[in-house]
């Protein structure tokens, strides 16, 4: 009976400490958050004094108006748009096509070409060779050297071919007995039964087209061709207000400060991936789980 409560009020302990730890994670994921929003909505004096923590202190939305008013920042919202579809729709058609060949026991050479893509996740080339690279192939400040170089990622394309390895071989092989080539049976049998690991993976490669920044630093030079992702990094690193000229002389309650601005550059920033997320969240959990890898 003894042993019986003591492992009761371990099994206890242990609940407490895991929810505790939890719930600290919690918080210190979603602190960031609700300050940078908090911010970027408060009053300017409460802003200032740095009285803004959890919840906003007043409301103003003159940073907002700020920050909207700038027509650079619509010109990189529209660039990191047609970036993020036009490169996540790249990354899904490669990835795809790749994973499903590697998932094959039958391709001819598919231990090497394993090992080959692998290999890339361990050793890089390097900044300098890849620039190189992409020099001689003419797609300096173009949309192309911030999509091609990274076309396909090793992590979710082995997640992918795990995914397609478990794939029932029954219906494949009913598909091909009705005359269906191997594009034929991907497309019509593959691809409609695996919408949990293509919507992860298509979160994994938008999330990372949306924050992408050191691509673009690099090879684009044209400011209008800017990701939006670049806007925000010259906004961080500027305590200038020039996006919003305030007359603090006749009304000082209207003054736009700089950390308003930062912040709701954020927000504005992060609004179309924290809106996507919860749609797809339940596809992208049974997704993650089914194509994890196995070994």
């Amino acid at each position: 009976m003894g042993n019986m409560n003591a492992g009761r009020w371990a099994s206890r302990l242990f609940d407490v400490l895991t929810n505790s730890w939890l719930l600290l994670v919690v918080v210190a994921t979603i602190y960031p958050f609700l300050h940078v929003a908090s911010v970027s909505i408060s009053e300017v004096n409460a802003v200032l004094e740095k009285r803004v923590t959890f919840f906003p202190i007043g409301f103003d939305t003159t940073a907002y108006k700020a920050v909207l008013d700038n027509s650079f920042l619509w010109t990189s919202y529209g660039n990191t748009v047609m970036y993020t579809l036009i490169g996540t729709a790249v990354n899904l058609v490669l990835t795809t096509l790749m994973a499903y060949a590697l998932s094959k026991r039958s391709l001819y050479g598919r231990g090497f070409f394993t090992v080959l893509v692998v290999f890339t996740m361990f050793f890089h080339g390097g900044v300098i060779p890849n620039y190189l690279i992409v020099r001689e192939l003419g797609l300096i400040n173009s949309m192309w050297a911030v999509i091609l170089p990274v076309a396909v990622s090793t992590w979710n394309l082995m997640i992918m071919r795990t995914f397609f390895q478990e794939f029932p071989s029954e219906l494949e092989e009913a598909a091909i007995m009705d005359g269906c080539n191997p594009l034929q049976v991907l497309l019509r049998i593959v691809v409609p039964l695996s919408k949990p690991i293509l919507l992860t993976i298509m979160l994994f490669y938008a999330v990372w087209h949306w924050n992408s920044y050191f691509l673009p630093l690099v090879y684009l030079n044209d400011k209008a061709k800017y990701p939006l992702q670049i806007l925000l990094q010259q906004i961080l690193i500027s305590d200038s207000t020039s996006f919003a000229e305030a007359n603090a002389s006749i009304d000082p309650s209207k003054l736009i400060i700089s950390d308003s601005i930062k912040y709701a550059t954020i927000v504005v920033a992060i609004a179309p991936i924290v809106m996507v997320y919860p749609f797809i969240q339940k596809y992208f959990v049974k997704g993650a789980m089914m194509g994890s890898v196995k070994g």
